[in-house]
């Protein structure tokens, strides 16, 4: 290879490396379906996004550990700074892909944000004292800011019906697959419930869901078909 090859390659590679962080850290909106290369199982696009947020915050969570252990306060602002960037770019990358993006997006901000406080705060707090009565009181506001986040939550974004699609109707019951739906609080999966004579395999259908305390919410009763099998687009939260 010639000198002047090198000196292209090298600045074709510098090029594109710097495309990449700038997309990275200024996302816009993509057309392009979200795939993994990893998974065997097939997700659909909200899912496959879900899953990544739930495992960017688990990771967050343990290096966040480790830097607790390890008192190491530039390991911890480092880590939620590079969790807080991917998660804003994987919302905004594929927030036409998603069920509902406000939701997902403060939650995800806000609870990445309220672990970083309290990891700092108790870095911060150990280094002034050792006393017991400090730490429980501290544990307490963190607790009672946990509490609030969740109340605020639900109140802006909770709601007590979710969207399924409706897979096998067997005698008098319909089983849905419905997706990860954090502003209803139901976990992803299959569920029957009672079916009704205006379904029919592939429709899109709003479910009522029963809240449980302390526990994820499950649907119980279909409340109207919301978009007919005849397309496949799902449909988005109301409130957008």
């Amino acid at each position: 290879m010639k000198f002047e090859e090198l000196l292209y390659s090298i600045g074709s590679l510098v090029e594109k490396m710097g495309a990449k962080m700038k997309d990275f850290i200024i996302p816009s909106p993509s057309e392009k379906i979200p795939k993994s290369k990893f998974l065997k199982r097939n997700l659909t696009p909200h899912e496959l996004i879900s899953l990544r947020l739930q495992l960017s915050f688990l990771l967050f969570l343990v290096i966040s550990l480790i830097s607790m252990l390890l008192r190491n306060l530039p390991i911890l602002i480092l880590a939620f700074t590079l969790e807080f960037l991917y998660i804003r770019y994987t919302l905004i990358k594929n927030r036409e892909f998603m069920v509902s993006f406000n939701p997902y997006r403060f939650f995800y901000y806000g609870i990445s944000t309220m672990t970083f406080l309290a990891f700092l705060g108790y870095l911060i707090l150990r280094n002034f004292t050792k006393a017991l009565k400090y730490y429980l009181v501290y544990i307490g506001i963190i607790s009672l800011a946990v509490l609030g986040f969740r109340y605020y939550f639900k109140h802006r974004f909770g709601r007590d019906y979710t969207y399924g699609i409706v897979e096998e109707i067997k005698n008098d019951l319909a089983k849905v697959f419905v997706h990860d739906d954090i502003s209803a609080n139901v976990k992803p999966g299959y569920y029957w419930v009672p079916a009704n004579a205006n379904i029919k395999e592939g429709d899109i259908v709003k479910l009522l869901v029963e809240q449980r305390t302390f526990r994820g919410s499950i649907p119980v009763r279909i409340l109207e078909v919301s978009q007919s099998s005849q397309t496949s687009t799902e449909p988005k939260d109301e409130s957008e």
